[in-house]
C-alpha cells in the first residue's frame, strides 16, 4: 500500500483480483441454448413426459423446482461452500409442508419454508463459524434429514388442492428469475473480488468473508426449501398421500445442472443463463431417455453430468488464466514501487549516458572521459565545455600528437580529397 500526498492510501495493486472473462461463459451458454432447444423439440415428438397430455404445465411445474434447487446449488458453488444437502432440505421442507396443509396455504408455506430457514441457519453455522468445509457439513446435516425421515414416517394427507397452471407458470418465472438475478450479480467484478479470498484460503484458515458464506449458505438452504414446497404442490396425487422428491436423485442433479451451467468448482466463477439452460437441458433428457426407451436408468444422465461438469470446469478456469495474468500485469504497470524499485542509483544513472557506451553496447571510459576533466580529453591545451572541445587562441585544432599531420598537410584536390601520388 503506498501513501500518495494527501495523505490517502492508493491501491498496490497487489490486493485487487483480476476480473474474468465472461465470453467463455457466454459461448458455452449460447451452446447450451442450442442444447437445450433441441431436446425440447424432441420431446414434443414423443408421447412420454410432461407432453403425454399435449400441456407445457408438466414441464413447467417439473422445471420450477429443479430451477430453483439448482440455483441452491450454484450459489453454494459460488462461495466455496458446497452444500451436498440440497436434496434433502428440500425433502424436509416438503414434508413439514405436506404435513401443515390442513392448516391452510399460508401457514403451510410458513412451516415449509422456515424449517428450510433454520436447517440454512444451523448449516452456515458449521460452515462459516466453525469453518467446517461446506461438503462436510451438509454432508452431516443432510444424512441427519435422511435418518430422521427414515424413521418418522409419512406425513399427514396432504389437505390442499393442486396448484393451477397460472401459479405454476408465476413459480416457474420466479425461478427464472431468482436464477439470472443472482447470475447478473455474481457477474459484476466487485463481487467476484469480494469471492477471491474465500477461493484462495485453505479450508479452515480464517478469509475474512464468514458474513458472506453465511448468508450464501443460508440463502442456498432456503431455495432448497422452497424448491421442496414446489415439487410437493405441483405434484400431488389423486389419493391424497405425499408426494415427497427423491432426495439423492434431486442433489446430483442439481450438482449436475450447476457444472453444466458454467459454474466453476473452485468457485466464484460462474455465468448467467446457465444455471436455468443446463437444468432444462437434463431433464428434458431424462425424459427422453424414458420415452424412447434408452434401456438405461435415467438419473445416470444426472450422474453423468457431474463428470460433464468436471471437464467444464477446468475449461472455465483455463480460460481464465491469461487474463489474470495479463491483467495483473497491467495493474502492476504504473505501480509507484515498482518505479522505485526500477530506479538505479545515481552513481549508476550518470554512466547511462547514451554517449558513454561503443557500437557493441558496452561502457566505454575512455569515451565517457570527454567534458570530465580527462588528461586525455585536454591533451594539448584544448578547452573543453560540456563534451564538445572548445579550442583555446594557440591551440592546434587536431592536437600536440602529431596522429594527423599526414591529414593536415597532405595536398586535396577541388573536392576536399587528399591526392595521394602527386
Amino acid at each position: 500500500m503506498i501513501r500518495t500526498d494527501s495523505g490517502r492510501a492508493a491501491p498496490s495493486g497487489d490486493d485487487d483480483t483480476p476480473s474474468d472473462r465472461m465470453a467463455v461463459h457466454l459461448v458455452w451458454e449460447i451452446g447450451l441454448l442450442l442444447l437445450a432447444g433441441g431436446v425440447l423439440f424432441a420431446l414434443t415428438q414423443t408421447d412420454a413426459g410432461p407432453f403425454a397430455d399435449g400441456s407445457w404445465t408438466g414441464l413447467f411445474a417439473a422445471l420450477a423446482p429443479v430451477i430453483m434447487l439448482t440455483s441452491a446449488m450454484a450459489v453454494s458453488l459460488r462461495i466455496g461452500a458446497v452444500n451436498l444437502a440440497v436434496g434433502p432440505i428440500a425433502l424436509f421442507a416438503a414434508w413439514m409442508f405436506t404435513d401443515a396443509s390442513s392448516s391452510g396455504s399460508i401457514m403451510a408455506l410458513g412451516v415449509g419454508l422456515g424449517v428450510a430457514a433454520f436447517v440454512g441457519i444451523v448449516l452456515a453455522t458449521l460452515t462459516a463459524w466453525l469453518r467446517a468445509p461446506g461438503w462436510a457439513a451438509s454432508g452431516a446435516v443432510g444424512g441427519a434429514i435422511g435418518l430422521w425421515a427414515g424413521g418418522t414416517g409419512d406425513p399427514s394427507q396432504f389437505m390442499l388442492s393442486e396448484l393451477p397452471g397460472t401459479a405454476v407458470l408465476a413459480a416457474l418465472g420466479a425461478a427464472i428469475g431468482v436464477s439470472l438475478f443472482f447470475g447478473l450479480v455474481g457477474a459484476f467484478s466487485g463481487v467476484r473480488a469480494r469471492l477471491a479470498p474465500i477461493r484462495r484460503t485453505p479450508a479452515g484458515e480464517r478469509h475474512g468473508r464468514g458474513g458472506l458464506v453465511f448468508f450464501g449458505v443460508l440463502l442456498s438452504s432456503t431455495l432448497a426449501g422452497a424448491a421442496g414446497v414446489v415439487a410437493a404442490w405441483t405434484a400431488v396425487p389423486e389419493g391424497g398421500a405425499a408426494a415427497l422428491p427423491d432426495p439423492i436423485l434431486l442433489t446430483v442433479l442439481a450438482l449436475g445442472a450447476a457444472l453444466v451451467g458454467g459454474t466453476s468448482l473452485m468457485g466464484r466463477r460462474g455465468g448467467v443463463f446457465g444455471t436455468v439452460l443446463a437444468s432444462t437441458l437434463l431433464l428434458g433428457l431424462m425424459w427422453l431417455a424414458e420415452g424412447r426407451g434408452w434401456g438405461f436408468n435415467p438419473s445416470w444422465i444426472a450422474l453423468g453430468a457431474i463428470v460433464a461438469g468436471f471437464l467444464i470446469t477446468r475449461l472455465v478456469e483455463v480460460m481464465n488464466t491469461a487474463d489474470e495474468s495479463e491483467t495483473a500485469s497491467t495493474r502492476r504497470a504504473g505501480n509507484l514501487a515498482d518505479l522505485r524499485e526500477d530506479d538505479p542509483p545515481a552513481a549508476e544513472r550518470d554512466r547511462t549516458d547514451a554517449a558513454a557506451f561503443d557500437e557493441r553496447g558496452e561502457y566505454d571510459e575512455d569515451f565517457a572521459g570527454l567534458g570530465t576533466g580527462d588528461p586525455w580529453t585536454n591533451t594539448g591545451g584544448i578547452r573543453t565545455t560540456g563534451s564538445i572541445p572548445k579550442q583555446g587562441a594557440a591551440a592546434d585544432p587536431f592536437g600536440a600528437s602529431g596522429v594527423f599531420d599526414d591529414l593536415r598537410d597532405a595536398p586535396r584536390d577541388g573536392y576536399g580529397s587528399p591526392r595521394h601520388g602527386r
